[in-house]
Formats: structure tokens, C-alpha cells, sequence
């Protein structure tokens, strides 16, 4: 039997690992950032206010001859002819120097009581106006239908004063009917009346409203309408 004959050398092959070159990550301080800044430069400063003392009274602004107030409540009533009758001044018109009314003022047959509606009209170069107040009357269109009305008030001293629009306490020579809430006219003897005149060729026009009262006045808003008619 044949036996095996088994022989041991060294190794001829050898394993040799080299090293590769290659890029690491070295952490490093970072010398760049990100620092967020205002697109708008500009600053807005606050400045002290200095208040500026006012010396004298401080003069009410008049639009066309009507004096600006602030807003105001009106009490119906008994309190109407307080604060009401300052605001609503300048609806009363003064004419200084009114003489030579054609028709006599204070005549005992011509006689002007407060309360009359009147007109003015033109055509008086005696007058320094150049006007004359007439009473109106219901019979001719001419006499108040188209003109502006107005409630004679007074004339002292050559003062004529009247009454363009606001509130009124008539006298009760100056009314023929009143009720509280009803439309005011003229009618044909010349007297407020909450009737107005039935007569052919009159003219109808309104002028206002009574106004309630606690005070048992004829208390009236005056305020003539711009249109009228005329009675067939």
C-alpha cells in the first residue's frame, strides 16, 4: 500500500493594502453668517407739542350769514324760546335806519303789531333801502303769494327788526285759530289761521306749524313754503 508523501513550503502570494487618498470634513470656525437688518432706514421721532395759549375770544365761523353751532336737542315744550331763539338769531334780519315807509309805520289806521306777516318790496327812493314793508294779504298774488314773508317783530328808534324763520309766540290779536300740530296760513283778514282762505282769486300758502306748548302760547315754527296756489 502506497503511502502519501506530503511536503509543507512557505507561501508565495503576499496580501498588500496601501493606503487610498481621499477629502475629509476639517470643523473650522465659520467666518460668515447671516445677520438680518431693516429694509426701512428711516426712524420716526416724537416731537413735543407746545400749547399755544389763545389771548382773546375765539370768533364763531358764520357760513352765509348763518352762525355754525354745534349740534343741540330741542325740548318741545316749555323750554323752545330759551337757548333756540339765540341759535336760530340769525334768521332775524335788523334794518337800521328804516324811515319813510310808504306805508306809515305806528299809524293808529296803518298800525304794524308784532305778528303781522309782511313783504318787502321795492321802488321807495325815500327809503334808504330803497324798499317799503307792506302787510301781506291774501286778495293778490303780488301782496305775499310770491315774495319772501317775513313776521314783523318791531321798529324802535328807527330799527325795523323781522322774523325770517324759527319759532314764534304770536299774540292773540295775530291769530284767528290755532291747534297744536296743524299747518298755519294767512287768511283773508290777514291773520294766522289754521284754515286757509276759500276765496276765488286768493292765494293759499303755507307758513309753518303750531307748535304744542305747556305754556299756553300760540307758538308757531315760521318757515313759508316756496310754492303756492291761487283759488279759482
Amino acid at each position: 500500500m502506497a503511502v502519501p508523501n506530503i511536503n509543507i513550503q512557505p507561501a508565495k502570494h503576499t496580501l498588500k493594502i496601501n493606503t487610498v487618498s481621499g477629502f475629509a470634513f476639517t470643523p473650522q470656525n465659520i467666518q460668515h453668517g447671516f445677520n438680518p437688518t431693516p429694509v426701512n432706514q428711516a426712524l420716526i421721532a416724537l416731537a413735543e407739542v407746545d400749547n399755544v395759549a389763545i389771548a382773546g375770544p375765539v370768533a364763531i365761523p358764520v357760513l352765509g350769514g348763518i352762525t355754525m353751532q354745534p349740534d343741540i336737542n330741542i325740548e318741545v315744550g316749555s323750554s323752545t324760546d330759551s337757548i333756540v331763539r339765540n341759535l336760530l338769531s340769525s334768521f332775524r334780519y335788523d334794518f337800521p335806519n328804516w324811515t319813510d315807509n310808504e306805508v306809515a309805520i305806528g299809524t293808529q289806521e296803518n298800525n304794524f303789531i308784532s305778528g303781522d306777516i309782511v313783504l318787502i318790496t321795492t321802488s321807495n327812493s325815500a327809503n334808504t333801502y330803497g324798499s317799503t314793508m307792506v302787510k301781506a294779504n291774501t286778495n293778490n298774488i303780488e301782496t305775499g303769494a310770491k315774495q319772501c314773508l317775513f313776521i314783523f317783530e318791531s321798529h324802535l328808534s328807527n330799527n325795523l327788526k323781522l322774523l325770517h324763520k324759527g319759532y314764534y309766540d304770536l299774540p292773540e290779536s295775530s291769530v284767528s285759530a290755532w291747534a297744536p300740530g296743524k299747518t298755519i296760513y294767512l287768511n283773508a283778514a290777514g291773520k294766522i289761521d289754521i284754515v286757509p282762505s276759500t276765496l276765488a282769486g286768493h292765494w293759499v300758502r303755507s307758513l309753518g306749524f303750531c307748535i304744542p306748548n305747556t305754556e299756553n302760547k300760540k307758538r308757531v315754527w315760521f318757515e313759508p313754503d316756496t310754492t303756492y296756489l291761487k283759488i279759482a
